[in-house]
């Protein structure tokens, strides 16, 4: 699982069908795999819900640590993916540079998933924040989703918005924070998915009228702007974070039944199970 560009119904189906049962079950099927996290720059989250993912399908984990192993001595990365894949069944990698997965890719005898590429793509943050929309709405009716802050650097906005070009009915708007919407690409994107001409797709605060939304996506944001919106949202809105939190949010927020940010993380070892359930039985199967 390289990138979330050009998804199929297929396969996210499959996915989430898979999730929905492994989030409330583990099992010992792949006791006999190893998976390898290769991260080359700092993760928590994805991190550790692969591990747990990997655990609790019955399986083992090998983490690479690119600061104490022979890159320092020079060793290039042609080499170091070749030798990892050697030690386990599939690898986990993340790295700034999105070419290097791609190269990874060509180097490995295993598979490789994208664990997020600097503000480019993460693949498989965005599959876990669909599921939950997912969960709290149908996919293919109508829906308003707006995303807040850093649009420009988000990697999981990016990836999300590659997952809902699946659904023309979903209604993508933004309130970028200064200097950080999105990019042309990006609105290019967006207009050829879902027929959004760019002033339909910028937000300005002066414009906005919160109540209209059923998904209020945050990366990042000055608190006392987002706190004074979501006291407008809907009662049956749901509120996300990919995390980390940077005191855009109020923690009071984390009580209130909209708020699924911590869902999030619990549907990232579900889906993450899946992929990985993915990788090692329907990829065979194919």
């Amino acid at each position: 699982m390289l990138s979330s560009k050009n998804p199929t119904i297929f396969f996210i189906n499959r996915i989430f069908s898979l999730a929905h049962v492994y989030k409330s079950k583990h099992t010992n099927k792949f006791k006999d795999k190893i998976l390898v996290n290769a991260f080359f720059e700092p993760s928590m989250r994805t991190s550790l819900s692969f591990e747990s993912a990997m655990y609790r399908l019955g399986g083992n984990v090998i983490t690479f640590n690119k600061d104490i192993s022979t890159m320092n001595k020079g060793e290039n990365i042609e080499d170091t993916i070749k030798t990892l894949s050697k030690y386990g069944d599939a690898m986990v990698i993340r790295h700034p540079d999105k070419s290097v997965i791609e190269e990874a890719a060509k180097y490995s005898d295993i598979p490789i998933i994208n664990g997020g590429t600097g503000d480019r793509e993460h693949p498989t943050q965005g599959l876990l924040d669909l599921y939950t929309i997912h969960e709290c709405f149908n996919l293919h009716d109508r829906l308003n989703i707006l995303f807040i802050g850093d649009i420009m650097s988000s990697s999981a906005i990016k990836s999300l918005l590659d997952y809902l070009s699946i659904y023309p009915k979903i209604k993508v708007n933004m309130l970028p924070y200064d200097n950080r919407g999105p990019s042309m690409d990006m609105l290019y994107d967006i207009g050829m998915n879902r027929r959004q001409l760019p002033d339909d797709i910028i937000i300005y605060e002066d414009r906005l009228d919160i109540e209209k939304y059923d998904v209020i996506y945050m990366s990042s944001l000055q608190e006392e702007r987002i706190n004074n919106l979501l006291s407008r949202a809907k009662t049956d809105c749901i509120i996300m974070h990919p995390f980390p939190r940077d005191g855009e949010i109020d923690r009071s927020i984390d009580s209130d039944p909209r708020n699924k940010d911590f869902e999030q993380i619990k549907n990232g070892v579900a889906i993450r199970k899946a992929i990985l359930h993915y990788i090692f039985i329907d990829l065979k199967e194919q």
